[in-house]
């Protein structure tokens, strides 16, 4: 992960990131339910920022914490998606594909019980045979 420009890596298999990190400027949250109300606890109070592509927070919880709440709905078009592709063709923004699995229906439900782990890492693909 330091290859990805981490500073830190936190290991959700041993550690709780709510145990590690306090005072965070920013949360791009892409994972909700319970990892996004977690998320609040370690936001810096006031200044605070958390950014969900997820859906809305849980009105309770974030009502909690005296920090900034957005929901975005990413809407690309061609334009940003020529724009990406530019900069992947450069070499300044990577892809990391984690798992591949083919266009079959057992691997469609391969990558979908994959995904519902929230623990996939890097991208993971479908490919046609």
């Amino acid at each position: 992960m330091v290859g990805l420009g981490a500073d830190q890596v936190i290991d959700y298999k041993t550690e709780n990131f709510v145990d590690i990190l306090d005072e965070v400027d920013l949360v791009l949250d892409t994972m909700g339910g319970e990892i996004q109300n977690e998320s609040f606890r370690v936001l810096k109070p006031i200044t605070g920022r958390m950014i969900s592509i997820v859906g809305l927070a849980n009105e309770e919880v974030r009502k909690q914490y005296d920090v900034e709440f957005e929901s975005i709905w990413l809407d690309p078009n061609g334009e940003e998606l020529a724009e990406i592709a530019n900069l992947m063709s450069a070499g300044k923004v990577k892809s990391i594909i984690g798992a591949q699995f083919p266009l079959t229906q057992k691997g469609i439900y391969d990558a979908h019980e994959l995904s519902e782990t929230h623990h996939a890492i890097g991208k993971i693909v479908i490919v046609a045979e």
